[in-house]
């Protein structure tokens, strides 16, 4: 049976595995479902609709499934999915979405450090890092393995690529393209992550085209169309290219336009 302090408040129709634990002034509400090894901390609130994955480590007051801070929103049912082995420490916000039947969403393996926000409809990726006081708007989109440093603050509708870095007390306005480190009011790409990179284990190889294709894409000289095309014909000639495709693709899709260097 799972471990629920004799403090906390527990739904009878809400789902805990076997072996959660619940600690002292936690709430959880009706139709919460929590997976197994999970751990829920001191004052944390679980609203309806919000489904933590397994050996999930919920914080001291963290708040999962609260209603959006959006004046659209009448209501409805929606909901907020974390998933296995995430970290959500002290304070923590995560709010459902504003769409009735939709979820906001976390990755597996995420560390989301305190006192952030991550708003209705956003959805974040696998392994992504979140540090203090980072504050995402509603729509946001967060790649595989990307890191947001303290205090940054993502504008509503953009989305930060995959093994992107950004760095403390950024503002992100446009899109971040995948693999790069960006910095500043607005933040701009100041060239490669290489540290992430190197941590993802990518080869040497990827590590040159993408140095390459970087050039290409923020380069001088013809427009962004024909850039692409340069981009496209580098990735169909190189084996092992599928970085460059990636980033192509990305950009292909940005709606919002996508953040450049100075």
């Amino acid at each position: 049976m799972p471990v629920v302090d004799a403090a906390a408040r527990v739904h009878r129709d809400a789902e805990l595995a076997d072996d959660v634990e619940v600690a002292a002034g936690a709430m959880i509400e009706s139709g919460v479902v929590v997976g197994a090894g999970a751990r829920i901390g001191p004052n944390a609130l679980l609203f309806a609709g919000t489904r933590v994955g397994a050996q999930v480590d919920v914080g001291a007051g963290a708040v999962l499934g609260g209603t959006p801070q959006d004046l659209k929103f009448r209501g409805g049912e929606s909901g907020v999915t974390i998933g296995d082995r995430t970290v959500i420490r002290e304070y923590v916000t995560v709010h459902r979405c504003v769409a009735p039947g939709r979820d906001t969403v976390v990755g597996s393996d995420c560390l989301l450090m305190a006192t952030s926000h991550v708003a209705h409809e956003c959805v974040l990726g696998d392994g992504v890092m979140v540090a203090n006081g980072v504050m995402m708007a509603g729509h946001v989109v967060v790649g595989d393995g990307a890191f947001l440093s303290g205090n940054v603050v993502v504008h509503q509708f953009t989305r930060i690529g995959r093994l992107a870095m950004i760095g403390g007390g950024s503002a992100v306005r446009q899109d971040i393209v995948p693999f790069c480190l960006a910095d500043g009011h607005p933040a701009r790409p100041r060239g490669l992550n290489t540290v992430g990179l190197q941590r993802s284990a990518a080869s040497k190889t990827s590590m040159r085209m993408l140095k390459r294709a970087y050039r290409i894409l923020f380069g001088h000289g013809t427009s962004l169309a024909g850039r692409l095309d340069l981009l496209r014909d580098l990735a169909a000639a190189e084996p092992g290219a599928e970085e460059i495709a990636e980033l192509v693709r990305f950009v292909a899709s940005s709606e919002r336009g996508f953040a450049r260097p100075r």
